[in-house]
């Protein structure tokens, strides 16, 4: 059976790996494979080539496992984020989207293989993955900006017409100020600091589409309703299958948000479980009904 050509890509990124590692022992295996994505030159198409990074980090985590924050978002989810970002943008010529906590800029090149008409901006604070995503924008022979600092310190940033997120969850280690999503004592979610962070690069009446905790509803969730009563308009809540994740606890949902407080009926909230991505009937009928609730959005918007 003749190899295909991702798997021709994929088994160079491999051997060029392996190759950089009995050269330099002190390497982890994710830096090796940063350098071996500014050595190897093939060709492909930004799906083969997106995809062939992808199995060779996945190979590498699972021979040298990594953090939690270091894992790439699934394919699934990031296919079902770029859907939501070609929805928003069909009708227009370029748009910019800005990342937080960009990581290898894996999510960023999800979505440009689906919504070619982004310009992709990463803000992203570890130097290991920043770097990375600079090896892989020059592999994937696709640009974006590449900021190495932590979004949720004051920074200059452009502004940007959309911003997503798979959002790292846990606790911020240092106190902050000027955020409504901040808890009034104690730690606050790194999570709900980045969204909030994200979304004040964003223009007026701009998309934020993020992962998040399923329950960031429901568990300390005084400062997120405050955030979304006064400074921004909740659009989706989408759950993502229960399938996809290995406890209820570790659950994730898509939160989709809109610059500014507009108040909308609660039908106009577009609020439901996403179906198992393997069962294509329930989720292209999914797909359909997001087609029907953007035109109904779309037509009230203009």
């Amino acid at each position: 059976m003749e190899t295909s050509n991702l798997e021709k890509i994929y088994q160079r990124l491999i051997e060029e790996t392996d190759h950089i590692l009995k050269e330099n022992e002190n390497l982890s295996r994710l830096e090796a494979l940063s350098e071996a994505l500014a050595e190897v030159h093939v060709e492909g198409d930004l799906s083969e080539l997106r995809k062939a990074f992808q199995f060779a980090y996945l190979y590498q985590v699972k021979e040298e496992p990594v953090q939690p924050n270091h894992q790439l978002t699934p394919d699934a989810i990031g296919y079902l984020v770029a859907h939501l970002v070609k929805t928003f943008t069909a009708d227009r010529e370029e748009v910019d989207m800005i990342e937080a906590g960009s990581g290898t800029g894996h999510l960023s090149m999800t979505v440009k293989e689906q919504a070619e008409n982004v310009k992709l901006h990463g803000v992203e604070v570890d130097p290991l993955l920043a770097r990375m995503n600079v090896s892989l924008c020059e592999f994937l022979k696709v640009p974006m900006d590449i900021y190495p600092q932590n979004i949720i310190e004051p920074a200059r940033l452009p502004h940007a017409d959309f911003a997503v997120g798979d959002l790292p969850v846990g606790y911020y280690p240092l106190p902050v100020e000027g955020f409504t999503t901040a808890f009034k004592e104690g730690r606050s979610f790194a999570h709900l600091l980045m969204l909030e962070a994200a979304m004040s690069y964003v223009e007026d009446d701009g998309i934020g589409i993020f992962v998040v905790p399923s329950n960031i509803l429901e568990e300390n969730n005084e400062t997120i309703k405050e955030y979304i009563s006064k400074d921004a308009t909740l659009l989706m809540f989408l759950n993502l299958p229960n399938t996809i994740f290995r406890s209820e606890n570790q659950r994730k949902s898509i939160i989709v948000l809109q610059k500014n407080f507009k108040p909308l009926n609660q039908a106009d909230v577009l609020i439901g479980d996403v179906p198992d991505f393997k069962n294509a009937p329930q989720f292209k009928h999914f797909l359909d009904n997001i087609e029907s609730w953007y035109d109904d959005y779309a037509r009230k918007n203009q």
